[in-house]
């Protein structure tokens, strides 16, 4: 588990924005095809507390390719 914190934050009267993004780089072979990401509220892997998830089409990854994750949250109206 490795922490990512807010790559960006942006705050107005309407509409708040919190940005989380992280890349992630393949090393040692074929890894396989992602099929799903998920956002914890713990780098312990024994704990429970999944704040968000999303699964989509499967994206294979090799050696030395890289994926970007990017959730957006959006708070107020």
């Amino acid at each position: 588990g490795e922490r990512v914190y807010a790559s960006e934050a942006t705050w107005t009267n309407a509409t708040s924005k919190i940005v989380l993004s992280k890349t992630f780089t393949a090393v040692g072979g074929n890894i396989g095809a992602i099929t799903e990401s998920g956002l914890f509220n713990s780098t312990t892997s024994n704990k429970n507390g999944m704040l968000a998830r999303n699964s989509f089409a499967a994206v294979t990854i090799n050696d030395g390719d890289s994926i970007t994750i990017t959730w957006t949250f959006k708070v107020g109206d």
